[in-house]
């Protein structure tokens, strides 16, 4: 049998043919290319095109003429906290860790974008791996211990600052460039920013099969104010790296410049009309560098929170896909880049990556996007080298309001610098309505959940614990936790749970984990009761130092080769050949004596050795004398800054109270008086607790664990106010720096920022 095939039915057939021959020989449609470029320490007042007239930026003004501009971008008020959120797409809160520091742990948009099939290239200013150098306290726990640019998830580098502060070198002239594994050695005479702009120019070249994404964190405008070769002063080999404000101008035109040469090598190569650039900046402008804007004077506002100090350039170019000369009113923070960028790269994040970010790519597309109308912040500069003058803040924006996480409340469209607070009883309802909102916004934004609440006795407690003070809780599932300390190396809180015989360790970046086990017991004392250690503190040298419960001794951490492998050496075990009862609680005086008490809490039904419940002074010098042998339960003790004055605590239940005596000489005390009377405290509280661990602050002021809380009591015994936990309260401790205090409450860690936050 022969099939006929009309004419028409043939035709079509080849038509279809034709069509699908034509397809499968298309090529595929390439991913845009991506170049991030973020400059240093420079705010928009710098830059022409938003109206700055103190510098030329021809090629920067032809970014912005040729593509998107926001007025609504925004950054942390200094770099590292930035580059954090920028690389990881997260708030600070979720993993800053230190300054200079990206914790190693972190997935950066260079991982993603690798794994997206992209080519990666990074050149520029690293800084995240180590910044302080060895003599600042804490080092020896940060260096070393951040992101090495080889780990970051680019596949070639070029980078200034890849490792220790003291090491680094100069970023401009005769740079110290470390370039995919080595350091360069012929850099003598050349201009660091020309070697970063050279290697990426070079590596765009080379991308013939692969759509690339290049993140240039540049090394200007920072200071050192230095020569650039278009300066006269380069001419002169002596005077490249002379640092004086005046070469700034130079500095932010020839960072121009470098645009231009990026943008004419993507032109050269038939890149430009597929590749996305994005020109951001890290913080506003250093503050000894004032620029005009018109008849405007603007001085530089980096590290402030303040307009100044936080909005910043945002310049989106993409030939064909944006629109020319567009702009945008749309808030961008830098976790925005992150979901922008793999939008724009075709590829969805993974199913278990957490970004806090909205992309903009709809906005750069001019096409409908339900983003957020508003930017929230939490910045912490430290702790690192020099940035003890910077202090947290915690804020949330618009265009019109700002509300800070301590309560202050702002005009910003009226009142750029903050001068004046606005009080609620003085702002419109609409106002309110925002104040609102802004509080549930800080509220939801918190990595830790509130508790307890603050009660204010007198005026003079608003000085010593913000009137927006919030009670953290950290960690929780505890036996019985006691005896917090400090410990700087490390930025973390130590503390015991006694009947567990462990002490845990805590800090803001890694949460919780055990420290070490056993902690009060160790055997050396057979058929008693194996509770663990008590009260902690460091040293003079800031050696560990345990009051021991199970082993009835002071002892000093030795070793600790891991947390199940603790040495100790005894530091006191006997008063007169009998060994104590329970060491409870430990306190340093300036001179490096030790004081502490030994009720017998921790003895059970055990029968004293010594008889008595006693408060004893350890000299310096290794004698040990008795100070007090009469208080019922004696506990927490404290030492005037001064060291004139000793405060006990006694948990008596029949009559709480603090005792103080005079210190009038090396284990003599004169003058034993009541301090503070609890009786009635304790018997109106929930708690029904006496006074325990206590705390003295540099203006003297005793935090008290006690009825309900820690009572915070004046130098001249007066209550002041109380931080209500409303449950069985055991120590407290403040961080190095005195803004936080950490309490030990039974089952739980607690945390209260006490200063406010700053501008």
């Amino acid at each position: 049998m022969t099939f006929k095939i009309s004419n028409s039915l043939y035709l079509g057939l080849l038509a279809l043919l034709c069509s699908t021959l034509s397809n499968a020989q298309q090529p595929q449609k390439k991913r845009p290319n991506i170049i991030l470029i973020m400059v240093d320490d420079l705010g928009y007042e710098a830059l022409e095109s938003y109206g700055g007239t103190s510098y030329k930026t021809p090629n920067i003004n032809k970014l912005a003429a040729t593509g998107m501009q926001f007025n609504q971008a925004y950054a942390q008020p200094l770099c590292t906290p930035t580059r954090v959120k920028l690389m990881t797409g997260q708030y600070n809160f979720r993993n800053w860790e230190a300054f200079g520091i990206l914790n190693s742990k972190q997935k950066t948009f260079g991982h993603l974008m690798k794994g997206a099939g992209y080519a990666t290239c990074m050149v520029g200013k690293w800084q995240l791996q180590s910044y302080d150098p060895p003599e600042y306290p804490g080092s020896e726990y940060r260096r070393g211990r951040g992101m090495k640019v080889s780990n970051a998830g680019f596949d070639e580098y070029s980078m200034f600052h890849a490792a220790h502060t003291e090491d680094k070198g100069s970023r401009y002239a005769d740079p110290t460039i470390f370039q995919n594994g080595k350091i360069l050695t012929h850099t003598k005479g050349q201009y660091g920013p020309d070697i970063f702009t050279g290697y990426l120019n070079d590596f765009v070249g080379r991308q013939n099969n692969k759509p690339f994404f290049v993140y240039y964190p540049m090394a200007l405008t920072h200071s050192p104010f230095t020569p650039t070769p278009n300066s006269s002063a380069w001419t002169k080999p002596e005077n490249r790296l002379v640092d004086s404000t005046v070469h700034f101008k130079d500095m932010v035109e020839y960072l121009d410049k470098i645009i231009g040469d990026i943008v004419t090598n993507l032109e050269e190569k038939g890149l430009r009309e597929e590749t996305l650039i994005l020109l951001y900046s890290d913080n506003g402008t250093h503050q000894s560098i004032t620029s005009q804007m018109g008849n405007r004077t603007v001085r530089g506002g980096k590290g402030l929170t303040t307009e100044a100090g936080i909005k910043v350039p945002f310049i989106a170019n993409w030939p064909g896909q944006i629109k020319a000369g567009s702009h945008s009113d749309e808030f961008v923070d830098a976790i925005d880049f992150l979901p922008t960028i793999m939008e724009a790269a075709e590829t969805p994040l993974p199913k278990d990556f957490h970004t806090d970010g909205e992309s903009f790519l709809a906005v750069l597309k001019e096409q409908p996007s339900k983003r957020r109308d508003w930017v929230y912040m939490s910045y912490d500069p430290k702790p690192g080298w020099d940035k003890d003058q910077f202090a947290p803040s915690e804020f949330v924006l618009n265009d019109n309001f700002k509300l800070y996480g301590d309560g202050r409340f702002y005009n910003i469209k009226n009142d750029v610098l903050e001068k004046d607070t606005l009080a609620n009883a003085k702002i419109s309802q609409e106002a309110k309505t925002i104040k609102e909102r802004f509080e549930m916004i800080l509220d939801s934004l918190k990595k830790y959940p509130s508790y307890g609440w603050i009660e204010r006795l007198d005026p003079a407690f608003d000085s010593l614990v913000s009137k927006h003070a919030r009670i953290e809780l950290v960690a929780e599932g505890f036996n019985w936790s006691e005896g917090p300390v400090w410990q700087p190396y490390g930025q973390k809180i130590l503390f015991s749970d006694v009947p567990e015989n462990k002490i845990y360790q805590w800090n803001n970046l890694d949460g919780l984990s055990l420290y070490m086990a056993p902690s009060g017991y160790t055997g050396r004392i057979t058929g008693y009761k194996e509770k663990g250690s008590n009260g902690l503190i460091l040293d003079p040298k800031g050696k560990l130092v345990l009051c021991q419960v199970g082993d009835r001794a002071i002892s000093k951490l030795t070793s600790l080769k891991d947390s199940i492998n603790p040495n100790f050496e005894p530091i006191i075990t006997h008063y007169k050949g009998k060994r104590f009862n329970s060491p409870n609680d430990l306190v340093y005086d300036s001179h490096g004596n030790l004081y502490f008490t030994d009720p017998s809490f921790g003895l059970g039904d055990k029968k004293s050795d010594i008889g008595f419940n006693g408060v004893f002074f350890f000299g310096k010098n290794g004698k040990l004398k008795l100070l007090d042998d009469s208080i019922k339960a004696p506990n927490g003790i404290a030492v005037s800054n001064d060291n004139k004055i000793l405060y006990v605590a006694d948990s008596d239940t029949q009559f709480p109270k603090i005792l103080a005596y005079d210190l009038v000489g090396d284990g003599k005390v004169d003058n034993k008086r009541v301090f503070f009377d609890a009786t009635e405290l304790r018997s109106n509280s929930i708690s029904k607790q006496s006074p325990d661990g206590m705390k003295i602050d540099k203006h003297g002021n005793i935090f008290l664990a006690g009825p309900d809380g820690v009572l915070v009591i004046s130098p001249t015994g007066k209550h002041l106010g109380t931080i209500r936990t409303d449950k069985k309260t055991g120590n407290c401790a403040f961080s190095d720096d005195n803004r936080y205090l950490f309490i030990t409450a039974d089952d739980y860690l607690l945390r209260v920022n006490l200063n406010p936050y700053s501008k």
